[in-house]
């Protein structure tokens, strides 16, 4: 428990961070989202632990793309200082235990440099195999408060009032989302790009203990045709995964029946009155990576938030 709170508290930290808009007179930070700079990570511990493949996609990504150096503070390479996310090893005989610190804006803004520091090699792999999954979590904590910053600044005004109207909910839509589809109780928007589809869907059941599989493949297939009759969306995985302040999160994977098409998609669910609400994200982006993809989808629904005002 004591481990688990640390890693809440670190994390929340590394979100509060992102969130700052404080004038530091530093350099823009490199835009690469989810690029991590590895520093004195010579045994590899840390390697294994941030390359590891991200859950919810059709292919296997690692979550994070790692570049490594021996050290910076001298590099011949000044751009790595320039790098989002920093995570640095340093073992040293003389500390008493195996601990982790955390710096913003060192070398640019915004940054955040997380330093694990410990007496020895052993050490260093029995703390991170403790604590399974938390350097990650606390990086993404951090990158998904610069993308909710960068939407704070950047968002479709117009598609924004659109949901409040229909839902009674709050969320900031990227500006790329332009075309729209209304149907009862339901509303998909979309950047509509041939490459890199990314899609939001809005939509409100009754709360009648139906799962949320069981909504999803009833409302996808109503409103998401494919060309030919006969073809509609369906779930083809799904799984429930941590709940982000309290609101439950599913991660799955979906296809078009009768078609080729198919790809990830994310949800989340929000309770208001005697109706639950789902903001989903989905991608098809055949050709391409989707991590990145999805990861921009999921900060957008993390800005989701009911009024409390029932607008059925």
């Amino acid at each position: 428990m004591k481990h688990l709170l640390s890693i809440i508290l670190l994390a929340l930290t590394a979100l509060t961070l992102a969130s700052c808009d404080e004038s530091t007179g530093k350099p823009a930070s490199s835009n690469r989202p989810y690029q991590v700079l590895l520093v004195g990570d010579r045994d590899g511990i840390l390697y294994h632990e941030l390359t590891a493949p991200v859950k919810g996609l059709p292919q296997p990504e690692p979550h994070f793309d790692v570049t490594s150096a021996d050290d910076i503070r001298g590099t011949n390479a000044p751009w790595q200082k320039l790098t989002r996310s920093i995570v640095a090893v340093v073992i040293d005989k003389r500390a008493k235990d195996t601990h982790m610190a955390l710096q913003r804006d060192v070398y640019a803004k915004p940054q955040l440099i997380l330093t694990i520091t410990a007496p020895s090699v052993a050490s260093l792999r029995r703390y991170v195999a403790d604590r399974r999954g938390s350097i990650c979590r606390i990086l993404d904590a951090f990158e998904l408060g610069c993308q909710k910053r960068a939407l704070k600044t950047h968002h479709n005004e117009d598609f924004d009032k659109k949901i409040h109207l229909m839902f009674g909910i709050d969320m900031l839509i990227p500006v790329e989302m332009q075309s729209s589809k209304e149907g009862k109780d339901f509303l998909w928007l979309s950047n509509n790009q041939n490459e890199g589809l990314q899609n939001i869907c809005v939509y409100r059941v009754k709360d009648n203990g139906r799962s949320f599989l069981q909504v999803r493949d009833s409302v996808m297939k109503a409103n998401i045709p494919g060309e030919k009759d006969g073809m509609y969306m369906e779930t083809t995985a799904v799984c429930k995964d941590n709940a982000y302040k309290g609101t439950a999160f599913y991660r799955g994977i979906w296809d078009m029946k009768g078609d080729a098409m198919g790809g990830p998609f994310i949800a989340i669910e929000l309770r208001q009155a005697s109706f639950i609400i789902y903001i989903e994200g989905f991608v098809y982006a055949p050709e391409d990576k989707k991590r990145n993809k999805v990861r921009e989808l999921e900060a957008v629904l993390y800005t989701a938030k009911a009024t409390g005002q029932d607008k059925k």
